[in-house]
């Protein structure tokens, strides 16, 4: 007799477009290290006198679906939890699938081209044509065409998978100039880009010529503000100068960004024993508590509490038609893929641990007649953290002294591809300098409090990048 082992279990999921209703689609298969998923019946026991001081029957009075999904972060693995703790989708600055290629060197497109402008970069994806799949510069922009320059592309029909995509944009020849507070411009219009402040940029690309000559000028950088000619930046990097950019097709990529917000985003979720063809699957689950976890030595880490409607059993998957296969990209670790950590725009020392998390304050909701919960109530979105650094000195703890607001921004990376994520605006909390004991280093330990943020109108902010050089 086969015992199922949880070396064949699966987590796969989709989203609901009802809550607590299974939606008629494939499932995307989740990777994940940790699930404690589980229907829980809640029972008692009946009061009524016996004189034989036995239980007379038990009653079952409530449920609940409910538990919790550890992962490893690589890219693209959290991004459907990521929407659903956020309340909020990652919104690109242009991004239009069902794409062809028309010629050697415009992309086609059905409507909706107009999101592009003179100075992207467009990645495709999707194509049969590796060279279709590349990074282009857009020169022109009509609603159904899209015009870029460099190498020539292959002609293809459209596809539902076919899509182009902005990962950056990218000056002429000396057009682009690091002036002391940002980015300045002489033909390229920055707000023809879909760029908006508060989000982050990678300054500097792969190819000669692509970057700064002035090494501190190239790196991430947030936008504080958009012009026409000019991108003021903060968060800039250590030592940034004025550098007229001569002779150069200065590169800076940007990603997709995600704000809390108050979109309902409900999964079906359903763990798979392969072994012995066992099928739960756990409906209408909103996150009700994510945590994100940079510690010396480990693996970066993003758990995510969730309670949902109720659970079903079956034999065979719930989903329609075959899984959708996961991602590959490799796992980020917190030696060579934390790029940098940030506070109040400037490095935070040396950094032991940074958590950050968002609890939405979430609660079942019951009613008479029904089993289970038949909706999930919404509190607020209370953003908070952790960040332990080494003392050095009493810059930081000044700052916990006087309250005085602050923010956190941390970059994980890996295999070209990056996440932000971004506290705008924080006070420290429940601060300490550790001393304890003899031979023993000393360490500051801060509680964060995350508030909104009236520039970007959000408390946590995560932008994802596809794809950047620096």
């Amino acid at each position: 007799m086969t015992i199922g082992d949880t070396s064949r279990v699966a987590l796969r999921l989709v989203e609901e477009t009802s809550w607590g209703v299974t939606p008629a689609l494939p499932m995307r298969t989740l990777r994940a290290k940790q699930q404690s998923l589980d229907f829980n019946l809640r029972h008692v026991a009946s009061e009524e006198f016996r004189d034989d001081r036995q239980v007379a029957d038990v009653a079952r009075i409530d449920a609940g679906a409910a538990g919790t999904i550890g992962m490893e972060l690589s890219f693209g693995a959290p991004d459907p939890l990521f929407e659903a703790a956020l309340f909020g989708r990652f919104q690109p600055a242009a991004r239009l699938s069902g794409a062809a290629v028309a010629s050697t060197a415009t992309y086609g497109l059905s409507a909706g081209g107009g999101a592009f402008a003179a100075g992207h970069l467009l990645r495709g994806e999707g194509f049969a044509a590796a060279g279709n799949n590349g990074l282009h510069r857009v020169t022109a922009a009509t609603a159904t065409i899209v015009t870029v320059a460099g190498t020539p592309l292959a002609v293809e029909g459209s596809g539902a998978d076919k899509a182009i995509r902005a990962v950056g944009f990218e000056g002429a020849s000396g057009d682009l100039a690091a002036t002391p507070s940002g980015l300045a411009s002489t033909a390229l219009d920055f707000t023809t880009l879909g760029l908006r402040p508060g989000q982050w940029l990678a300054i500097g690309g792969a190819g000669a010529g692509q970057s700064f000559a002035t090494a501190a000028c190239n790196g991430w950088a947030r936008i504080a503000a958009v012009s026409a000619n000019a991108l003021a930046l903060d968060h800039r990097p250590e030592g940034w100068a004025a550098d007229p950019g001569t002779g150069r097709t200065v590169r800076a990529f940007f990603g997709e960004v995600a704000r809390n917000g108050v979109e309902e985003i409900s999964h079906s979720i359903e763990r798979v024993h392969a072994d012995i063809a066992q099928v739960l699957l756990f409906r209408g689950q909103m996150v009700r508590l994510m945590r994100l976890t940079l510690a010396t030595g480990r693996i970066l880490e993003a758990s995510f509490e969730l309670i949902g409607r109720d659970a079903l059993r079956g034999d065979a998957g719930f989903g329609t038609g075959d899984p959708l296969p996961a991602g590959t990209a490799p796992v980020m670790n917190a030696v060579g893929d934390v790029l940098l950590v940030r506070e109040g725009g400037g490095g935070a020392g040396i950094v032991r641990q940074v958590t950050v998390e968002l609890n939405n304050n979430l609660r079942e909701v019951k009613a008479v007649g029904a089993l289970g919960n038949v909706a999930i109530g919404v509190g607020d979105a209370a953003v908070g953290g952790t960040l332990e650094a080494y003392f050095q000195d009493g810059a930081l703890y000044d700052k916990y002294l006087a309250g005085t607001e602050t923010s956190l921004a941390f970059v994980a990376a890996a295999g070209g591809q990056a996440y932000v994520v971004t506290l705008p605006r924080v006070k420290l909390s429940g601060g300490r300098i550790e001393a304890g004991s003899r031979n023993a280093d000393c360490v500051l330990r801060f509680e964060l409090m995350g508030l909104r943020d009236p520039a970007t109108g959000c408390s946590i902010q995560i932008d994802r990048l596809a794809e950047f050089a620096v």
